[in-house]
């Protein structure tokens, strides 16, 4: 009876140590928005171990600082980027607004806040460079991504031997969003033509 005593003492404190120590690993720690080593640690370790690219910042009008997160996916099924902006609320990591699966690759890309004076809150922006389609020219997409009212803001450039095509989602109606795009584009493209509809290149 003793020992059978001594066994269950021993495993309940055991048991009472694995759940400790389960606890003190998902704890997220005080999160310094600027660091970005910290920042992708976390995300990884809280969210998403594919995450390969993270943003601290103010992406809407609450104030709050809240993290910016990218990862590509490549696999039989499907192929593009996604992007998430996620809140910390205690011990958790909650997904505010994540985009759908985008064109684009994080290889060799652009990736950073950018902010603009008609916005009172910062925005993630992404370019993808260039996507050669052969020695005649390349084709370039790139997102504004607004947080604030859960927005892509896309434009796409598609660069052939004879012109240059650049076609800007409908829904990029502010025009400081719509010069930006085409100011990108003009100086290596000063022919380029604006398209109402999306290029699809094969």
């Amino acid at each position: 009876m003793l020992l059978n005593s001594h066994y269950k003492i021993f495993s309940f404190i055991f048991f009472f140590v694995l759940i400790s120590c389960s606890e003190k690993e998902n704890k997220i720690p005080v999160i310094d928005y600027k660091d970005k080593t910290q920042l992708l640690s976390v995300v990884k370790s809280n969210f998403n171990k594919d995450v390969q690219v993270v943003f601290g910042g103010m992406f809407d009008e609450t104030g709050k600082d809240i993290i910016a997160a990218g990862w590509e996916i490549e696999n039989a099924d499907e192929w593009g980027i996604k992007f998430v902006f996620l809140q910390q609320e205690g011990d958790k990591l909650i997904n505010k607004f994540e985009t759908d699966l985008l064109d684009g690759s994080l290889k060799e890309s652009v990736n950073n806040k950018i902010k603009f004076s008609s916005f009172d809150y910062e925005l993630l922006y992404y370019n993808s460079g260039s996507f050669f389609m052969g020695s005649a020219g390349g084709e370039v997409f790139t997102y504004v991504i607004d947080l604030q009212n859960k927005q892509v803001y896309f434009a796409h450039l598609v660069a052939a031997a004879k012109s240059t095509s650049l076609f800007i989602s409908k829904n990029t109606e502010n025009k400081e969003i719509r010069n930006f795009f085409q100011q990108i584009f003009k100086k290596d493209h000063p022919t380029l033509k604006l398209v109402d509809t999306d290029i699809i290149s094969d």
